[in-house]
């Protein structure tokens, strides 16, 4: 008889939710920040239940709160991006030996600008507000009036979607 997939209770969920946001607030001093990793992580939890990757209900703790210091230290690296040391590709020496030549030939960045043409403007806007500013997805969801799930899903399709093109564009 197969086993049934692992399930959570709305109790069990709530309890959860207060130890991911005990965990964050330890962590992080911006209350906002810390909800965005309480719903992240159990997304994240969620998501990976559903696609068994966890099948032992006694780990469940442990699981949850290792997603969450994932998505704590994600949060981390963002804080710690400065927002304006974005890279200007077109004001860097074209000359051979500047610091970006050595990893990105003019090619690629040729191929990246066709490949982000193909994006939709919306996509466009939420890696620049990503990758650019360094804002987090909570800061582009109010920004654009779009919920934080649905920001983290739109970029996330937007880079696979961005990988493909690039590839894609590098072989025709």
């Amino acid at each position: 008889m197969p086993e049934q997939p692992l399930s959570l209770d709305p109790g069990t969920l709530e309890h959860l939710r207060v130890g991911v946001r005990l965990l964050a607030a330890r962590s992080l001093s911006d209350p906002e920040a810390c909800e965005e990793v309480v719903q992240e992580t159990l997304a994240r939890a969620l998501d990976g239940i559903r696609r068994g990757r966890l099948d032992d209900r006694t780990k469940l703790g442990a699981y949850v709160r290792s997603i969450a210091r994932h998505v704590i230290a994600d949060v981390h690296r963002a804080r710690s991006r400065d927002p304006r040391s974005g890279i200007d590709t077109d004001a860097l020496p074209s000359g051979e030996g500047g610091p970006l030549e050595a990893l990105i030939s003019a090619e690629e960045r040729q191929r990246l600008r066709f490949a982000l043409q193909g994006l939709s403007p919306r996509d466009r806007k939420i890696l620049e507000l990503s990758y650019h500013e360094g804002l987090t997805p909570g800061q582009i969801a109010r920004r654009i009036d779009e919920p934080p799930a649905r920001v983290r899903k739109r970029k996330s399709r937007a880079l696979a979607r961005l990988r493909r093109a690039f590839h894609r564009i590098g072989h025709d």
